[in-house]
């Protein structure tokens, strides 16, 4: 059996929610959604989606891609092929009128009795922990800075603070026809009993850092009790971005 428990949090009543999340059971994009969650069995498609500000309508983008997700059944492997595919949808929708160029980031993942298959565009991220709280990431964050480091353009040194511009997003997902050429990171991992996946927007990551959401992370926990511990800890830090968690527990 699975586990499986969601939040969102836009941040504030006067900034939108360009999140989405598909929790298995519906599409979620709300302002302030409190943690809920349900028992669930594998498998089981799940995904959350970060609507690009700078692009036109970024809501609406996030959301149709987590929708085109919801449309598989989890029967087959998750594959970047069945995303660009979503990208292919998307585009074909706005691309070319008022919506053109609405972008969007996204982690999916589709998970199994015992394992996990996890695609991601952008920063959105993928984690998965194992029955002794061993973390690891299984997602790549698509930025410009990790794009220069690939190319040796950028050699990364320890302790050294890169400026924000090289955070910015070097691919995504976008309603644009001419726009197909995105990166994709693919990565299967074991999902152990008594262990855990976290899909989440950066504004997880980015408000409470890497080292806290593995701190915060209680192998003993149920689904729902995990994801409030990592609310709470943004809000405690002011909720600076959007928010939104997904986190399934195999409990089989």
């Amino acid at each position: 059996m699975l586990d499986i428990a969601y939040t969102q949090h836009s941040g504030g009543s006067s900034r939108p929610q360009q999140d989405a999340i598909w929790t298995g059971k519906s599409v979620l994009q709300a302002r302030d959604a409190p943690v809920s969650g349900y028992i669930g069995k594998a498998p089981v498609i799940l995904a959350v989606a970060d609507g690009v500000a700078a692009s036109t309508r970024p809501a609406r983008a996030s959301r149709f891609v987590v929708e085109a997700l919801s449309r598989l059944t989890g029967r087959e492997r998750l594959t970047g092929k069945q995303v660009r595919a979503v990208q292919a949808q998307l585009s074909e929708k706005y691309a070319g009128g008022k919506a053109h160029g609405a972008s969007t980031t996204l982690v999916g993942a589709r998970v199994t009795e015992n394992s996990c298959e996890i695609v991601n565009v952008g920063d959105s991220r993928a984690y998965v922990f194992n029955p002794e709280s061993e973390c690891r990431q299984l997602s790549e964050d698509h930025t410009i800075l990790n794009a220069l480091i690939s190319s040796g353009e950028i050699i990364p040194e320890e302790g050294v603070e890169y400026a924000q511009m090289y955070q910015g997003l070097a691919h995504c997902l976008t309603a644009d026809t001419e726009e197909y050429g995105f990166a994709l990171h693919f990565q299967e991992s074991a999902l152990e009993n008594g262990g855990g996946l976290l899909l989440c927007s950066d504004g997880l990551h980015d408000a409470i850092g890497d080292a806290e959401i593995r701190k915060l992370y209680q192998a003993g926990l149920t689904a729902a009790d995990q994801v409030g511990l990592w609310r709470q800890a943004v809000i405690d830090v002011g909720v600076p971005d959007n928010l939104s968690i997904l986190f399934v527990r195999n409990s089989a």
